[in-house]
């Protein structure tokens, strides 16, 4: 069985630009990520259902994909990000090294290691403020006190009776904790499934966490940011091993009509 020899792809770095880590394309990319973040929202709201198992260990694997995935398009999105931006600061440098000016917006747009971070921390301000907050205010929620019996009902008309039911009938206000813990458990509800909604103590606690947890996937776009540099000799890698391919295969080419015009010299 012939065994098909695969080329190696070598990373090839080029010089590059380096930029500042704070330009004035920030705005429009910590609004780009907090897009990313709605949609994490999104997605997590979407998943309750099917992230809903009574298998402890089904709900587990579930839910714990559902945040790898997430990850993972955070890692993703950053390093295509830090690409985009090496790319940039390699044309800056050619235009540098032709001695062609080079404009300060220009340059500022330009890879720098901490950018990434940057970028992803100011975009996740609304949603760490949030959880910021319900971690300072937040206690733990007691068992509701249920629903009325149907059966019960026709007493509420009796004086010594009815009184001692108006509590079922009171309205519940809705606190600026209560708002926050809706948004909150939102963001984290894939954390919510794993701790388990009826486990009160590791609720409490996953809200004190969770400005820790929603930065998370900040951390993760940061990293994957400074991958970029990686994935751009990945890139020139490819277009080497791409132009190195195509000369072999001229030579291949060029060899074979080499051969064939011998033969037809040979026949003549």
């Amino acid at each position: 069985m012939n065994k098909v020899k695969k080329d190696k792809v070598e990373r090839i770095s080029k010089p590059f630009m380096r930029g500042r880590m704070i330009d004035r394309g920030l705005p429009g990319g910590a609004l780009k990520y907090f897009g990313f973040m709605v949609l994490m929202l999104f997605v997590y709201f979407m998943s309750i259902m099917i992230a809903s198992m009574d298998s402890g260990f089904l709900n587990f694997v579930i839910n714990a994909a559902i945040i790898l995935t997430t990850w993972l398009i955070f890692w993703q999105s950053g390093m295509t990000s830090g690409a985009d931006a090496v790319s940039q600061g390699e044309i800056m440098y050619q235009r540098r090294e032709k001695g062609r000016p080079v404009a300060d917006w220009e340059a500022e747009q330009c890879y720098h290691p901490l950018k990434g971070f940057i970028v992803a921390l100011v975009g996740s301000i609304p949603l760490f403020v949030c959880c910021l907050v319900l971690a300072l205010i937040a206690q733990r929620q007691m068992t509701s006190i249920g629903v009325l019996p149907t059966w019960v009902s026709s007493f509420e008309g009796r004086p010594e009776i009815g009184g001692a039911l108006a509590y079922y009938h009171e309205d519940v206000k809705m606190t600026l904790e209560g708002i926050l813990r809706v948004v909150v458990h939102v963001a984290v509800m894939p954390w919510v499934s794993i701790v388990g909604a009826d486990n009160k103590d590791g609720i409490l606690l996953l809200e004190r966490l969770s400005p820790v947890v929603t930065m998370i996937p900040a951390l993760v776009y940061g990293v994957g940011y400074t991958m970029g540099t990686q994935e751009r000799a990945a890139v020139h890698g490819n277009i080497a091993l791409g132009k190195k391919k195509q000369l072999k295969k001229q030579r291949k080419e060029r060899r074979a009509r080499q051969q064939a015009s011998r033969r037809d010299n040979q026949l003549n």
